[in-house]
């Protein structure tokens, strides 16, 4: 395995990288090499894959159809 060093990182982004390697209970190094590998790995969707996934969501889910009063009742209790 490689050893790197990173020289010149910023105060304030140290403190970002090492309060998200505490949320994601991850060493700094882990949370770093992680980002890295997420960010050299990710590939561009293509807009019609992306739009053939929206639809297959949509049309999975059943639509809603509420009048006035089941709207006024949600309302009331809450929804908005």
């Amino acid at each position: 395995m490689v050893q790197l060093a990173l020289r010149g990182v910023p105060s304030e982004l140290h403190r970002e990288l090492k309060a998200a390697a505490t949320r994601n209970h991850r060493s700094l190094n882990d949370e770093i090499l992680a980002r890295l590998t997420a960010s050299v790995q990710a590939t561009a969707a293509s807009t019609e894959a992306l739009l053939a996934e929206a639809e297959q969501i949509r049309s999975a889910i059943a639509p809603i159809a509420l009048g006035p009063e089941e709207i006024r009742a949600l309302k009331g209790v809450g929804w908005r």
